[in-house]
């Protein structure tokens, strides 16, 4: 993790300032957006964001799934997909009645992991969730890699404020520059909000361009950590035609 904050250090002292923004909960894009509640036992409940990308099919962190005390992945039919949740009240909810993640991907708490663009994971919902799933971002807008993305939104569900969802606007992105297939970015990164993807407006409608995953140890002096989209549109893809021909 510290590497990745210093090779970002040059692009991140002129990218622009995140901030918070006003928005409505239940109007797409942030309708796609979820709670991601993982059940580990009796009073213990880990939370994280994910968003529909599909109506069974739910983008998020690898991480988590990850049951730290017990040293495992979680079997999925302790995920719950909660959409349009606000203290207490939701819109819909899905358990999870599978995920898939990259096979390789080790999750080492509290410690730089030197495969975070591993850190992925799609949740198939074993229900349809009702509304319109965002989409991930064309393989031809990334064309450039060394341009800074302007004007990226995020929003999810933060430890802090764990009843409401929160947003950010005016966020800058750009690839790491290190071996690393990551991109760095300035909006807010908290617990709670692992797993909520990076939006960009693109001919007038929002596409997923990354999944947040790592927060700064510094906040306001050096970047947040997302995986981008071309590390998932394969699988993605691959497991929103078979649901396709499955339903």
């Amino acid at each position: 993790m510290r590497a990745l904050v210093l090779v970002g250090a040059c692009l991140w002292a002129g990218a622009a300032r995140a901030e918070d923004m006003a928005f409505d909960a239940e109007a797409w894009p942030y309708s796609a957006i979820g709670k991601l509640n993982v059940v580990l036992g009796t009073n213990r409940l880990q939370s994280c964001t994910a968003t529909l990308i599909g109506p069974r099919l739910a983008l998020t962190a690898a991480h988590c799934l990850w049951d730290e005390p017990r040293k495992r992945w979680v079997n999925p039919g302790v995920v719950h997909f909660v959409a349009g949740y606000r203290q207490g009240a939701y819109r819909a909810h899905s358990l999870a009645a599978a995920y898939r993640k990259p096979d390789d991907y080790a999750f080492a708490y509290g410690t730089a992991r030197p495969n975070m663009q591993g850190d992925w994971a799609l949740i198939e919902l074993a229900d349809p969730i009702p509304g319109t799933p965002l989409t991930l971002e064309d393989p031809g807008a990334e064309a450039d890699p060394a341009a800074i993305r302007r004007e990226i939104r995020r929003a999810g569900y933060s430890r802090l404020k764990p009843q409401l969802m929160t947003a950010q606007g005016g966020c800058s992105a750009w690839r790491d520059p290190g071996p690393a297939t990551l991109l760095l970015h300035d909006c807010r990164a908290v617990p709670g909000e692992s797993g909520s993807a990076l939006l960009q407006v693109e001919a007038g409608s929002p596409v997923v361009i990354g999944v947040l995953v790592a927060g700064s140890r510094e906040e306001g002096r050096a970047p947040s950590v997302a995986v981008p989209t071309a590390a998932f549109r394969e699988t993605a893809a691959a497991m929103l035609k078979a649901q396709a021909t499955t339903r």
